[in-house]
């Protein structure tokens, strides 16, 4: 904030390039410009990221705030222009060309493309062994897929919402997709509104499902039973229902990103998927993940 005056608001901060607004230069990309400027007024962000000397913090100006330097067209002439050609696209920009690891300039976009295609290379390569790592997954005989769905009662006066009133836990083999558990727990005192009519008492039904889980290997999606502990904590009631041990549960949201190999186009990472919602839509999507293995095993 200005010292000099209190009410100033204060300065963006950014944490990357890529965040970093077209309006906002460093006084070396201001000098860097084909028709070279220098700041013309305050600074206006920062930058916190990798520069040429390693990761620092940079003062930002505005370029719209920005003068011409006192380099006259002359000595402009007789700098190099060389890299202010893009060598695909063939744009003169302002700024100087990047030059990539295998060769040509490129101007800004197609720096961009360029960083895109290679990321999604590599990303199609990881989708192929998310594949075959869900095929892996599919042929355990022991494996099933848990869902949970939660009862939310409406929020207080405040808005501060409720805990859930009710979790339906569903339960299917990964074999046939026969259900195995099929119970709606109350996460809420007897005397609590809020839970359907056919929820149970979650100490016996949970004691049940903790039986058909020992032995079994479990797929679900990610933190699906994470509102049920804390529920559960809350009754004083908690115990764990998934198998302990190596490799026995499996949560799938970072598998199926890895598969489905979809990037955001202008950051280049991942997209995290829409969960699936049911037991059988989780039985679904993995089945996919792994026939995708198995087609690109036979169109090898």
């Amino acid at each position: 904030m200005d010292k000099q005056n209190p009410t100033a608001n204060p300065l963006a901060e950014y944490t990357w390039w890529g965040a970093v607004p077209d309006h906002l230069r460093t006084k070396t990309q201001l000098a860097d410009l084909d028709l070279p400027r220098q700041p013309g007024g305050p600074v206006r962000a920062t930058v916190t990221a990798k520069g040429p000397g390693g990761k620092a913090t940079y003062n930002l100006y505005d370029l719209g705030e920005s003068v011409p330097t006192q380099t006259p067209a002359a000595q402009l002439a007789r700098r190099t222009t060389t890299s202010r050609t893009c060598d695909d696209c063939g744009a003169r920009p302002e700024s100087p060309c990047t030059k990539t690891a295998d060769g040509p300039l490129l101007c800004a976009a197609c720096a961009h493309i360029h960083r895109l295609r290679q990321t999604q290379h590599a990303a199609a390569e990881r989708a192929q062994v998310a594949a075959g790592q869900a095929a892996d997954l599919l042929a355990d005989e022991h494996l099933v897929v848990l869902a949970a769905a939660y009862t939310h009662r409406p929020p207080t006066e405040t808005g501060k919402p409720h805990p859930p009133a009710a979790a339906h836990i569903t339960v299917l083999d990964a074999r046939d997709g026969l259900t195995l558990y099929n119970r709606t727990l109350r996460l809420t005192g007897p005397r609590t509104p809020g839970a359907p009519a056919d929820a149970v008492d979650p100490t016996p039904a949970l004691a049940d499902l903790a039986t058909l889980l020992a032995d079994r290997t479990v797929a679900l999606w990610d933190t699906d039973l994470q509102p049920l502990h804390d529920a559960l904590r809350r009754l004083k009631t908690d115990r764990g229902v998934l198998p302990s041990g190596y490799q026995r549960v499996h949560k799938l949201q970072v598998l199926a990103s890895l598969w489905r190999a979809d990037l955001d186009p202008a950051t280049a990472r991942y997209r995290v998927p829409a969960p699936p919602g049911t037991a059988e839509r989780l039985l679904y999507l993995l089945r996919r993940m792994a026939k995708s293995h198995e087609f690109a095993i036979s169109e090898g």
